[in-house]
C-alpha cells in the first residue's frame, strides 16, 4: 500500500477494529473483525465508517444521526454478537431507534420521517393536503383522496388496448402478461397515458415510453407476440435495452456509461468512471488496477494487490485467484474456464483462439490484439510489450517486472532480484512463488492431488501410493512439469485416477505413449509403489510378443516361441539375483530372432515351412544376404533337435577380431586428452578414463555405485572386482566430484538403491549403457574398439588372475583374453595395439 495514504484509506479495518475495542474493550479483535467484514461488505463503505469514526470514535457509543449508515449496520451485528457499551443511533426528528435509510442534510433519518418531509414538500394539486402518494398526467403531486382518475378501469382498458394491437393475442393472454410486468394500478395508468399519446409504442417506439414498457414487450414476446421482440438500444444497435435513461431514451449499460464518460486523471483516455482516486479524481478500468488507493491484501499470499476474485473469506489476487473448472463447450476438456455458470462455458486457449484478429493501429499487421493504446485502438502483442533495457543486464529484452525504484528487469533477472522473493502463505519460505501464493513446495503436493483426483477432485486409495511416490522421489519443481495441463505425463496420470483397482506393472504395460509409462514407471519403482523389475527383460518380452505375429505359418510360429521361451527368456530369467540382463544380451536376442523371422519370412515367399526345407534352402537364403544370417544356427540346430526341422545347420558366425582395435598411441592420445581437457563434461572424462585405462565397457561404468568409491585422503580406490584398485590421478579427482555432485532425477532420490555414480534421467535409475556409448562416441571414443585394446594390452602385461581380481572379470574370461594377447592367431591384433 502506498505511504502517502492515511490509514483510514490504507488499512480502514485497523482502523475500525481500534475504534471498536476503544469504546468495547472485552470484545475480541478477531471477532470484531470477522463481524466488521460480515456487516459492512463494500471496501469502499469500510473506508468511508474507517473515516468517520477515524475523526469522530463516539459515534459508536453517543447515537448520534451522524455519519454513513454503515455505522448502524456494525453496530447493530456487534450488540448481536455482545457488545454492551455500543449504541445505535436514533433518528434525528424523531428520536426513536429505528433503521436510518435516509438522509436530511448531514443528519440521518428513518423512513417514516423521509416520507412526511417528501409529503410536505409536495402538496396536492387539488386539495393542498400533506398526504402525498402520485403523480397526475401533468406530473402533479396527487394525495390518496384525490388519485388521478379514480373511476377508471385502467387494467381492462390496458388489455383491451394491448389485445387490440396486431400481435395476435388474446385478451386474457394480455391481461395475464400486464399483471406479471405492470402490478401496480399507477404503473398502468402510467402505461395506458403513454400509448394513448403514440398508439405504436409498444411495436416501434418502445425505448422511448415508461420503465415498465420494456417488461411489457418482453412478456408479450415470451407469450408469442407476433412482431414484437426485446427492443435493442437505440444508439449502438447492438445490445438489448435496459432501463437505463439517456437522452430521454432506454439504452444499454454501455451507451448508458458513454454518455458519462470522463478523461481519465493518470492515462487520459475519456471512458466511463471505473473508479475515483483517493483525491477524487476519475480512473478507467485498466488504471484503477494500479492504483494503491485501490489495492487489498491477498488472503493467501499477503501481498498488496488489485483485487481478482472474492470469496467468503477474502479477496484473492491474480496470482492466488482459481477459475473454476468445468466442461468447456468448445473443445469438450475439463479445465478451468470463464463463465462456468452459463450454458456456454469456455477454457481460456479457445477464448484466446476465438478472438478476431484486428488491425494492429501501430504496425498494421492483421494480429490479435493483445493490448490497447490509450485511445482505445488495438495493439499486437509484438508492439503492445515493447522491448527496453533491463535495469541489471543491461540486455533489450521485455519488461518482466520492476524494482522498488520502477526500474524494468527482464525475465531472468526479476527470477533473481530479491523484490520477486515473498514468503509462501503456507510455509513461510521467503522464495518466487508459483501460484495461489505457494512456493514450488507448497504447490507441488495440490498440483499432484489435482492430477489424480481426475474429475471429481477425490482421489482413489488405490492410487495413493502413486501420490506418496511421486512427492517422495520427484523434486518439487519435476512435479509441477509433469502436473502441468496439456503434458503427456498429466494425461498418463489422469487414466491411472480414472482406472479401478491397484496400480500394476501390467495397468502400465496397457497405457501410452511408451516413452511417458517408462518415465513414470521409474518413479513410482523408485519411490516404492511398485515392486522392481528387470525392465530390459520385460522390454524383450514385449517385443518377442510383437515379433511372433511376424511368422504366417501357424507351426513355425509356435517353433520359433517355443525356441526363444526356452533356449533364450530361460537362461536370461535364471540369472543371479540382482544380476539385470545387459543391453549387449537382449540385443543378441533380438538380432538372432529377427534373422530366424526373416528365414521363416522367405521360406514362406518359396511356399515351403521349417518342417519342409532342405538344406538347399537354407544354403541359398544365407548365400543372398549378409554374413550376420549364420546367427540363425542356433535356431536350426534347437528346431532340428525337437523334431521341427530336417537336419538343418548353419555355419557359425566369427567376427573380424583384429577390426575392433585400435592403434596404442591412438588409445594414449585419447587418454592425454580425456586427462588434459577440462572443456570435456566430468561424466564423459572419468567414464572415457575407466574404459581407456581399466578396460571397463558402459555397460558396467553406467552401474557404478558410489559405496563402491572409498576417499582414502591421499587416494581413492573404486571396487571393480574382488581387489579394490588404486585410481590414478586425475581420475581419482573426476571420481571424488561425481560422488559429491550427482546430478539429474536419480540422484535426487533419497533411496539407497539411486546411488549411481552416473546417475540418468529417470528416478532412482542409472545412465544406460547406450546413452553412455553415444556420449563416448560423441567425442572420439568407440567403447568396444578402445576397450578390446584396452584389456588386450592389461592381458598382455599382468596375469590373468591379477586382471581378474582388479577388474572385476571372469577367470575364464581373463584367460581368453591373455591367449588373445599372446597367441599365434592374433599376431596381427597384438602388433597393432602396441604400435
Amino acid at each position: 500500500m502506498a505511504d502517502h495514504l492515511p490509514q483510514f484509506a490504507a488499512e480502514p479495518e485497523r482502523v475500525i477494529v481500534e475504534a471498536v475495542l476503544t469504546a468495547d474493550p472485552q470484545l475480541p479483535a478477531a471477532d470484531v473483525e470477522a463481524v466488521l467484514v460480515a456487516a459492512v461488505r463494500r471496501r469502499p463503505d469500510r473506508r468511508q465508517l474507517a473515516e468517520a469514526l477515524d475523526a469522530d470514535p463516539e459515534l459508536l457509543t453517543s447515537a448520534r444521526a451522524e455519519g454513513p449508515r454503515s455505522i448502524e449496520h456494525l453496530i447493530r451485528a456487534l450488540i448481536d454478537h455482545g457488545a454492551r457499551h455500543l449504541r445505535l443511533p436514533r433518528c434525528s426528528r424523531c428520536q426513536k431507534e429505528r433503521p436510518l435509510p435516509a438522509r436530511n442534510g448531514d443528519q440521518r433519518i428513518c423512513t417514516p420521517c423521509k416520507g412526511r418531509l417528501i409529503a410536505l414538500a409536495n402538496p396536492c394539486v387539488i386539495c393542498g393536503g400533506t398526504n402525498f402518494a402520485v403523480r397526475d398526467r401533468n406530473d402533479q403531486p396527487r394525495c390518496r383522496r384525490h388519485l388521478p382518475e379514480p373511476d377508471r378501469d385502467v387494467f381492462t382498458e390496458l388489455s383491451e388496448h394491448v389485445a387490440a394491437l396486431p400481435i395476435g393475442l388474446t385478451f386474457d393472454t394480455a391481461a395475464e402478461a400486464i399483471r406479471e410486468a405492470v402490478p401496480s394500478r399507477h404503473g398502468q395508468l402510467r402505461l395506458l397515458w403513454a400509448l394513448e399519446d403514440q398508439p405504436d409504442l409498444l411495436t416501434e417506439h418502445a425505448v422511448t415510453g415508461p420503465p415498465k414498457t420494456l417488461l411489457l414487450v418482453k412478456a408479450l414476446a415470451d407469450r408469442g407476440a407476433a412482431g414484437l421482440s426485446e427492443p435493442l438500444c437505440p444508439f449502438c444497435k447492438l445490445r438489448p435495452a435496459r432501463s437505463l435513461d439517456r437522452d430521454g431514451m432506454r439504452c444499454c449499460k454501455n451507451c448508458w456509461r458513454k454518455a458519462r464518460a470522463e478523461p481519465c486523471s493518470a492515462c487520459g483516455r475519456s471512458t466511463w468512471v471505473a473508479a475515483r482516486t483517493f483525491d477524487g479524481a476519475p480512473l478507467c478500468t485498466s488504471c484503477r488496477g494500479h492504483d494503491a488507493f485501490h489495492h487489498q491484501t491477498c488472503i493467501r499470499c499477503g501481498t498488496a494487490g488489485r483485487p481478482v476474485q472474492r470469496t467468503a473469506d477474502g479477496i484473492l489476487c491474480r496470482r492466488c485467484s482459481e477459475k473454476p473448472i468445468a466442461t468447456c463447450s468448445v473443445c469438450g476438456r475439463s479445465k478451468p474456464v470463464h463463465h462456468a455458470q452459463t450454458s456456454t462455458p469456455i477454457c481460456g486457449s479457445c477464448s484466446t483462439r476465438a478472438q478476431k484478429p484486428k488491425t494492429c493501429s501501430r504496425c498494421g499487421t492483421e494480429r490479435r490484439a493483445n493490448y490497447r493504446t490509450p485511445d482505445g485502438r488495438p495493439l499486437c502483442k509484438p508492439c503492445g510489450q515493447p522491448r527496453v533495457p533491463c535495469h541489471t543486464c543491461g540486455n533489450t529484452r521485455v519488461v518482466h517486472g520492476r524494482t522498488p525504484d520502477n526500474e524494468p528487469l527482464c525475465e531472468g533477472c526479476w527470477s533473481k532480484h530479491p523484490v520477486a522473493r515473498r514468503p509462501c502463505s503456507e510455509c513461510g519460505t521467503a522464495e518466487k512463488l508459483f501460484h495461489h501464493g505457494l512456493c514450488v513446495a507448497c504447490s507441488a503436493p495440490r498440483a499432484l492431488h489435482a492430477a489424480l483426483g481426475g474429475d471429481t477432485g477425490t482421489m482413489r486409495a488405490e492410487v495413493e501410493p502413486v501420490f506418496h511416490a511421486l512427492l517422495h522421489v520427484l523434486p518439487p519443481l519435476a512435479v509441477l512439469r509433469w502436473t502441468r495441463p496439456s503434458t503427456t505425463s498429466r494425461r498418463l496420470l489422469g487414466q491411472l485416477a480414472a482406472g479401478s483397482g491397484p496400480v500394476t506393472h501390467a495397468e502400465l504395460d496397457r497405457l501410452g505413449p511408451p516413452k511417458a509409462v517408462k518415465t513414470v514407471r521409474s518413479a513410482l519403482v523408485a519411490g516404492g509403489a511398485l515392486p522392481a523389475r528387470d525392465e530390459r527383460l520385460a522390454d524383450l518380452e514385449s517385443w518377442l510378443a510383437r515379433t511372433y505375429t511376424r511368422v504366417a505359418n501357424p507351426d513355425d510360429r509356435k517353433a520359433l516361441r517355443s525356441f526363444a521361451t526356452w533356449y533364450h527368456l530361460r537362461r536370461l530369467r535364471r540369472l543371479p539375483e540382482g544380476q539385470p540382463v545387459t543391453a549387449g544380451r537382449a540385443i543378441a536376442v533380438r538380432h538372432e530372432v529377427r534373422n530366424v523371422v526373416r528365414l521363416l519370412e522367405w521360406l514362406e515367399q518359396q511356399g515351403a515351412a521349417l518342417g519342409t526345407a532342405t538344406q538347399d534352402h537354407v544354403d541359398a537364403w544365407l548365400a543372398e544376404g549378409p554374413v550376420q544370417r549364420v546367427l540363425v544356427r542356433n535356431f536350426l540346430l534347437w528346431a532340428s533337435r525337437r523334431g521341427h526341422a530336417n537336419g538343418l545347420q548353419a555355419p557359425w558366425y566369427r567376427g573380424d577380431f583384429t577390426l575392433a582395435v585400435i592403434a596404442q598411441d591412438h588409445r594414449w592420445s585419447q587418454v592425454q586428452r580425456l586427462v588434459g581437457d577440462d572443456t570435456l563434461d566430468v561424466v564423459d572424462r572419468a567414464a572415457g578414463l575407466l574404459l581407456l585405462l581399466l578396460a571397463q565397457p558402459p555397460s558396467r561404468i553406467s552401474i557404478l555405485r558410489t559405496d563402491q568409491v572409498t576417499d582414502h585422503g591421499d587416494k581413492v580406490t573404486l571396487q571393480l572386482g574382488r581387489t579394490p584398485v588404486d585410481l590414478p590421478p586425475p581420475l581419482d579427482d573426476l571420481i571424488r566430484v561425481l560422488v559429491q555432485r550427482r546430478t539429474g532425477r536419480a540422484a535426487a532420490t533419497p533411496l539407497q538403491e539411486s546411488n549411481w555414480l552416473f546417475p540418468g534421467g529417470l528416478a532412482g535409475r542409472p545412465m544406460s549403457p547406450e546413452h553412455l556409448a553415444h556420449r563416448l562416441r560423441g567425442i572420439g571414443i568407440h567403447p568396444r574398439a578402445a576397450r578390446n585394446t584396452a584389456l588386450m594390452d592389461l592381458a598382455a602385461e599382468l596375469p590373468a588372475v591379477v586382471v581378474s581380481r582388479l577388474l572385476g572379470f571372469h577367470q575364464n574370461t581373463a584367460d581368453t583374453w591373455q591367449r588373445e594377447a599372446t597367441g599365434s592367431g592374433t599376431e596381427y591384433a597384438a602388433d597393432l595395439t602396441r604400435r
